[in-house]
């Protein structure tokens, strides 16, 4: 009597994908700065067991030498993509975020550069408004507003304002890692 292996191959393939496509619809359907990063971790560390054993049932259901190499191959490129897309889809999203709301921003970052307001007041207004970023730094210089979009003590992202192109001198959320322009006297950056 011969065994349908066509449910234990689905299920294999499903096992096998579904953290990854977990991981990919919260960062899309997310707004900026806000995916848990403790869930993308257990998705990660729990999903890892059940893609094992998915990869394996597959593996054993199939009897396709050639289908067996592509699936696995496709499955490892998806894994090793996953990142490069997540990192892509934040970047439009930082993008989209600064159009919608430079113009309020860029107008608490020149109060406060110029003390019409404190890094507090600015803080306040933020949170009324209902905006994702706070203020997280006013460099010694007076040149930079570090926005900042999500992060502890450090490991830190955000947005600059920035009368000059050139990176503070220091901020208040560890050491720079990248500081890129994404319009004009905009910055994103990270930190260690």
């Amino acid at each position: 009597m011969a065994i349908n292996r066509f449910p234990i191959f689905v299920f294999g393939l499903f096992l096998f994908f579904v953290p990854g496509l977990l991981i990919l619809g919260i960062e899309l359907f997310s707004e900026l700065g806000q995916s848990n990063p403790f869930i993308i971790a257990m998705i990660i560390f729990w999903g890892g067991i059940p893609s094992l054993v998915g990869i394996i049932a597959y593996l054993i259901a199939d009897k396709k030498v050639k289908r067996k190499i592509i699936t696995g191959l496709g499955g490892l490129t998806f894994y090793i993509l996953l990142l490069p897309i997540i990192g892509g889809v934040n970047s439009v999203k930082e993008k989209i975020y600064l159009v919608k709301h430079h113009v309020e921003l860029e107008q608490i970052a020149i109060d406060v550069l110029n003390s019409k307001i404190t890094v507090d007041n600015a803080n306040q207004i933020l949170k009324k408004e209902n905006l994702i970023v706070s203020i997280s730094c006013v460099p010694e210089e007076k040149k930079h507003v570090l926005f900042l979009i999500s992060g502890m003590i450090d490991n830190c992202f955000g947005f600059s304002y920035s009368l000059t192109d050139e990176k503070p001198s220091d901020n208040c959320c560890g050491d720079f890692t990248s500081w890129k322009k994404i319009r004009d006297k905009w910055f994103v950056w990270t930190t260690t």
